[in-house]
């Protein structure tokens, strides 16, 4: 398949588009309290695992729209294992590798609420923390390939590297992000274009934000993509 033929319409990535560049222009101006226990606080991790679980909803449709299958729309094809496999590792030691040496300039963990400042506490802390892991490391992984490495990749055609990557930035919300996760955007693009496939990106994508809540909660500081 030409994967610089349109699979859907452009128009389809407008709403969400509007969506993330207007909370980003929101960022700019507003302050955003502290948010360092973030992850003890399901009520929070609730509505970023709801807005997420809404925009794999949109996906979706969009892809249901289109004049292919869903599956075959937003790339959810299976692979050979190893070649696929090896790209996958080189991009999540490439991505964290990168992290590591962006993320005292940027201070982002903190910034994205992801910083706990200790341990869970009790019972209730696990709970809570089992249930960021379910929505950070597995629902916003998934819901973000499928909108950036699937429906953009869909619908931007010859254009879909760059501008998944950089529709990848803004929706993180945060002025200090924007090279970063841009840059990251590139490398998860990259595997989606070298393997046809979303599922090596999602591996990755679910790989880092696991060892960056990991390392946030021993260290105090890591960044989520």
């Amino acid at each position: 398949m030409n994967e610089t033929q349109l699979r859907v319409s452009p128009w389809w990535l407008v709403p969400p588009g509007l969506l993330f560049v207007l909370n980003f222009i929101g960022s700019l101006f507003i302050r955003v309290p502290d948010q360092s226990n973030a992850v003890y606080k399901p009520s929070l991790i609730a509505q970023t695992a709801v807005f997420d679980l809404l925009l794999v909803a949109y996906v979706a449709f969009a892809a249901w729209r289109s004049t292919r299958r869903v599956g075959q729309t937003l790339a959810l094809r299976r692979v050979a294992f190893a070649p696929a496999a090896r790209m996958a590792a080189g991009v999540f030691v490439a991505v964290t590798a990168f992290s590591l040496l962006t993320d005292p300039l940027t201070n982002a963990g903190k910034k994205q609420g992801i910083a706990p400042t200790h341990g869970p506490q009790d019972s209730h802390q696990w709970l809570a923390l089992g249930f960021s892991l379910v929505a950070l490391v597995v629902i916003a992984p998934v819901a973000e390939e499928l909108m950036f490495r699937g429906l953009c990749f869909a619908g931007m055609g010859r254009y879909a590297l760059p501008g998944s990557a950089a529709l990848f930035a803004v929706a993180h919300g945060l002025p200090v992000l924007l090279l970063p996760i841009f840059v990251i955007g590139l490398g998860l693009g990259w595997l989606r274009s070298r393997t046809g496939s979303v599922y090596p990106g999602m591996g990755v994508h679910m790989s880092v934000n696991a060892l960056a809540l990991l390392v946030a909660l021993a260290t105090g500081a890591a960044r989520l993509c």
